[in-house]
């Protein structure tokens, strides 16, 4: 179970367990391929930067896949937001 932050805010976004994408609030909310996270309907929404972030590169025209299956919820405290990452080019997920 890996924590993620939000690459602007800083806010704490959720967690990556496995390829499943859980939100601040341990609800199902996606999917990765590789490094890049999908909505449970095939949308990008984001993709890892330095194993604890995420975030969307503005530059990139990301695919749309198929959708998965909402898993069972997780019942997990969230973490502290952090300082967030100014880092140009890159915005926060859309989740």
């Amino acid at each position: 179970m890996k924590p993620l932050w939000k690459i602007l805010s800083g806010k704490f976004a959720g967690w990556r367990v496995d390829e499943l994408l859980y939100n601040a609030n341990g609800k199902h909310v996606g999917y990765f391929d590789g490094n890049i996270a999908y909505s449970l309907s095939g949308k990008a929404i984001g993709e890892i930067y330095e194993e604890d972030w995420i975030g969307k590169q503005t530059s990139i025209a990301y695919p749309v896949v198929g959708p998965i299956a909402q898993h069972a919820n997780i019942g997990m405290a969230p973490y502290a937001n952090r300082a967030g990452l100014a880092i140009a080019g890159w915005v926060d997920p859309d989740f």
